[in-house]
């Protein structure tokens, strides 16, 4: 695994526990006070038990699991030119905003994720300060887009294990991304343009068997 995409969880304990503890004493922090020492949050993080890959994300999504929650952290910019297939959108400088609140519902499981994963850390450990379970995925949007969306053949040298990884990937790539790559936002919007091209209807029968 390219471990270049993913985010430094070791690197950012310290201000993510400060955050969490900032949280408690902050209005924003009612909701439920404080439950979790900094040493429960450290070992959670260590542990990558709040870590959810993009396999099982994909796996979750096809199976249609009725509680999935998946939250774009990102800018509602961003969010508009692509988005993991029924993410809600809450950007991390909205995440305590009422309707945000709301929509993070404690009988939902609550995925988190953002371009790499720093904001959807830090969300997590905030989130968990509150009471309000969370999940991060893994490498964030840039694995989904690589693992997912554009999935790479393994070597013939690989596990047994890999190679099952990698059909899946390749299935899961059909079924988000018909023709396994990832499809631009812009590339939908330039569609309808196609028909305003005036051609003779034998032409176009032509130009559609040569494709």
């Amino acid at each position: 695994m390219n471990w270049r995409i993913l985010f430094d969880r070791r690197f950012g304990v310290a201000l993510l526990i400060l955050l969490g503890a900032l949280l408690a004493l902050s209005p924003a922090g009612t909701r439920q006070a404080a439950t979790f020492s900094p040493q429960a949050l450290a070992e959670a993080i260590n542990n990558e038990s709040d870590h959810l890959t993009a396999e099982e994300l994909a796996k979750w999504l096809i199976d249609k699991k009725p509680d999935l929650l998946v939250v774009d952290m990102r800018s509602a910019e961003e969010f508009a030119q692509y988005h993991i297939p029924g993410a809600v959108n809450i950007p991390f400088n909205k995440l305590f905003e009422p309707e945000a609140q709301e929509a993070l519902s404690d009988d939902k499981t609550i995925v988190l994720y953002s371009n790499g994963g720093t904001h959807a850390a830090q969300a997590w450990v905030l989130l968990k300060q509150m009471g309000v379970e969370s999940l991060v995925l893994l490498g964030g949007l840039n694995y989904w887009t690589e693992a997912i969306l554009n999935p790479k053949a393994p070597n013939e040298l690989v596990a047994d294990s890999e190679i099952l990884k990698y059909q899946f990937q390749k299935s899961a790539s059909g079924y988000f991304a018909p023709g396994g790559a990832i499809a631009a936002p812009a590339d939908s919007t330039t569609a309808p343009a196609k028909p305003k091209v005036q051609i003779d209807p034998k032409q176009k029968k032509k130009a559609r068997a040569g494709c």
